[in-house]
């Protein structure tokens, strides 16, 4: 792409980012992102229809503007893609905006492409697409976006591989790894344990947006499998609502061994007091959530999918299984159960490997030696 950078004259950066706000990897990602961008000096603004999740309202330095969605009386459903664009746009050339560093390609980098193409040479932003995922369903957008981008980021050597395979991409992709900062919790252990009336439970968590791809009906096939059931209690952090899945721990039998906690913000919370976490994905492009637990030194048994390998040394770190093996999810999940040493033993390992490999210290400055790259 050969549009004009803006001028840089310090070394601080104006970035725009913009991500699904709603529960999820790509927007936790992208959240965290802007906060460490913003705590080393540089000025981040989001543009999204909402507030991210756990972007906070007063953080130094993160500027949050809203999309205004219209409805039309031509169009059967509102469109998200054309004022998301306009308010990229604006945004940009009110506040000089470097980089528009979008998550995902559709509608995200569509939109950023298009907002470039509004604004004049030498005001039009260099634009950062990162993947976190590839629907098929809009191949040719998402192959158009990435080739118009200037430059495209995967969170997997794992997803790195799919994109090329499935959209046909020869572009440079460069593998950045998701990372997490994991604030400090706001209660004593003790108190969380209490909350959810826990005696000496192990705590087995999961963590997720409860979509298909996650297979909460294996999740709790497993935890129904598990014995003693008396031993352990499930603790659900939801991104969505629970309701639909309440039918299947009646029919399992888990009404007394499951916890459920929804759209939860101090999530270090619950990650302090986890003993084991539980992943049942049939795709993964990296489980930002196995991250999380990993922080908190807590290792998890969790299908080998997608990028999880790449996050996991199996035996090492935490277990993995084959995809959709409810018998090897079971024997795996019981087994660190019932021997709390190895179960330690892999908590530590995973807690220094999540600090070596996945910390915001090493993974931050790849993104800011990516954005000054592009600007000069």
């Amino acid at each position: 792409m050969s549009t004009t950078a803006p001028e840089k004259t310090t070394d601080r950066l104006r970035v725009g980012i913009t991500c699904y706000p709603s529960v999820g990897g790509s927007g936790v990602l992208a959240t965290a992102l802007g906060e460490e961008l913003a705590a080393r000096g540089h000025d981040v603004h989001f543009i999204a229809y909402e507030r991210p999740f756990r972007l906070p309202s007063d953080g130094p330095r993160l500027h949050f503007h809203p999309v205004a969605i219209h409805e039309y009386e031509l169009f059967r459903h509102p469109d998200y893609t054309l004022p998301l664009s306009v308010r990229m746009a604006e945004v940009t050339r009110e506040h000089r905006l470097d980089v528009l560093h979008v998550h995902y390609a559709v509608p995200h980098a569509t939109a950023a492409i298009l907002a470039r193409a509004m604004l004049p040479p030498g005001r039009q932003p260099r634009v950062v697409t990162t993947l976190h995922g590839t629907d098929p369903g809009y191949a040719p957008a998402i192959k158009h976006a990435l080739t118009s981008s200037d430059a495209v980021t995967a969170v997997s050597e794992s997803l790195k591989r799919e994109t090329q395979s499935v959209l046909d991409f020869a572009g440079p992709i460069e593998v950045i790894p998701n990372f997490f900062a994991p604030r400090r919790p706001s209660r004593a252990p003790e108190v969380v344990r209490g909350e959810l009336g826990l005696a000496d439970d192990v705590v087995v968590i999961h963590s997720s947006n409860l979509r298909p791809g996650k297979r909460v009906d294996l999740l709790l096939e497993t935890a129904a499998r598990a014995h003693p059931r008396e031993a352990f209690k499930l603790l659900v952090l939801a991104g969505e609502a629970f309701a639909p899945f309440a039918a299947d721990v009646r029919r399992l039998g888990l009404a007394e061994r499951v916890i459920v906690r929804e759209k939860v913000h101090a999530i270090e919370d619950y990650l302090q007091i986890a003993d084991v976490g539980l992943y049942t994905s049939d795709a993964e492009s990296f489980c930002l959530s196995i991250l999380e637990a990993m922080c908190f030194g807590c290792p998890s048994v969790s299908t080998r999918v997608g990028g999880i390998p790449e996050v996991v040394e199996d035996g090492e770190s935490g277990v993995l299984v084959p995809q959709g093996d409810v018998a090897a999810l079971t024997k795996a999940l019981e087994g660190l159960i019932h021997d709390p040493s190895r179960r330690h033993a892999l908590g530590r390992a995973a807690q220094a490997r999540a600090r070596e490999r996945f910390s915001a210290e090493v993974i931050v400055p790849r993104y800011e030696a990516l954005y000054r790259g592009l600007c000069r």
